[in-house]
């Protein structure tokens, strides 16, 4: 029988056409800036060979699924694994995924070292968080379709779905391999938790960092009374919006900077707390090794600038800076311009944020209240 796969994956024959166009366009992204003979050829060569298959070929396929062929292949080509090309259909459902709320199972993703999917993070009360899919699980199979080489934005879109549908999902744990059965529902991001640990001690869970992420860690500080300290809890949190990460630390730090960085195509970008007042209380953030990318930001600010205690185990390392382009048909293109650097000047990628006391996850949250213990003592 033939393998089963979704309408939004491609058929073999197409993937065969692909293929080919995709290794000419390979060839092409050498040459960017460029044109093929201009003086003869307005075409780029990309475009020469998709205008030839679209019609010349036998049911051949549509021009755009040739055209996204042959920018994943492009973006390829740069070995940037944090590049994605999201096709209008996906752009759409990434964009709610940072506005707060989309229908799916509830887990982001992203390309592992060695090229394949794993889970960056699994939202809170989610149908994947009640299946017990975890952060680095690697992502196989969908409804019985390999998904190991596609695009994160052909995931995301495969996983997405009207809430109360099914899907099957497949994954690899410590070469271990498992299969889940998961109902989608309207997945609300809420990516702020927050629970009084004990007397004036609030423990603030931040699972990414979307478009008010920054406005719900304000108001539970002020639902909250917290002068004895905050445990600001940010393991298994693959990041997001980073002006929202600058928001966020900005709410502990006085004037200064939080991160910089220095694009190729344009001025170094400094980004700075501006607050006049920031809070006082103690402050230990907690972190592991699912703490990614603009997370990394927050708990390194702190920990460079003096705010905070870190404690857990060394962060992912993801400390490069992506800018996202709207195409002319509405997809959008994210590429990388640049690194991180934090206040100290250090650089965040391939590297991570070393925790100033290292603890395994079950014992933190008890850790973190003796710490603040400590510091409160001092302090009077």
């Amino acid at each position: 029988m033939p393998e089963k796969r979704p309408p939004f994956f491609k058929e073999s024959r197409e993937r065969v056409l692909i293929a080919g166009v995709s290794i000419l366009a390979v060839l092409a992204a050498f040459e960017v800036g460029q044109t093929y003979q201009q003086h003869k050829h307005p075409q780029s060569l990309a475009d020469q060979v998709i205008s030839r298959i679209t019609s010349g070929e036998p049911r051949s396929p549509q021009a755009g699924v040739l055209n996204q062929a042959a920018i994943e292949a492009m973006l390829k080509v740069t070995g940037d694994r944090w590049s994605n090309y999201f096709p209008t259909t996906s752009a759409s459902t990434f964009d709610q995924s940072l506005e707060g709320q989309y229908s799916g199972v509830g887990i982001w993703l992203r390309k592992s070292e060695s090229g394949l999917l794993e889970v960056s993070s699994v939202q809170p009360k989610s149908p994947a968080a009640n299946a017990k899919i975890e952060v680095l699980d690697r992502l196989s199979n969908i409804d019985g379709a390999d998904v190991s080489g596609e695009s994160v934005s052909n995931a995301i879109a495969a996983l997405r779905g009207i809430a109360g549908s099914t899907v099957t999902l497949d994954f690899v744990r410590n070469k271990i391999r498992y299969r889940v059965l998961v109902t989608r529902s309207n997945v609300l991001t809420g990516d702020v938790t927050a629970v009084a640990l004990s007397k004036n001690i609030v423990d603030i869970q931040v699972s990414s960092i979307s478009m008010h992420t920054a406005d719900d860690v304000a108001a539970a500080l002020v639902k909250y009374p917290h002068s004895n300290g905050v445990v600001l809890d940010l393991r298994d949190n693959p990041g997001g919006i980073l002006s929202q990460a600058v928001s966020i630390a900005s709410q502990f730090l006085p004037k200064g900077a939080i991160v910089s960085y220095d694009p190729k195509d344009g001025p170094e970008q400094i980004l700075q707390s501006t607050n006049l007042s920031p809070d006082p209380a103690p402050l230990v953030v907690l972190i592991n090794k699912g703490t990614a990318s603009s997370a990394e930001i927050i708990a390194g600010a702190l920990q460079d600038r003096n705010r905070a205690v870190i404690l857990g185990s060394r962060s992912y390392g993801k400390g490069t800076v992506q800018e996202i382009t709207t195409l002319s048909d509405g997809s959008q293109l994210e590429i990388t311009v640049a690194n991180y650097q934090l206040p100290s000047g250090r650089t965040i990628d391939r590297k991570g944020i070393t925790p100033d006391l290292e603890a395994n996850d079950p014992g933190e949250i008890a850790k973190a209240v003796s710490i603040l213990g400590g510091l409160t003592a001092g302090s009077k």
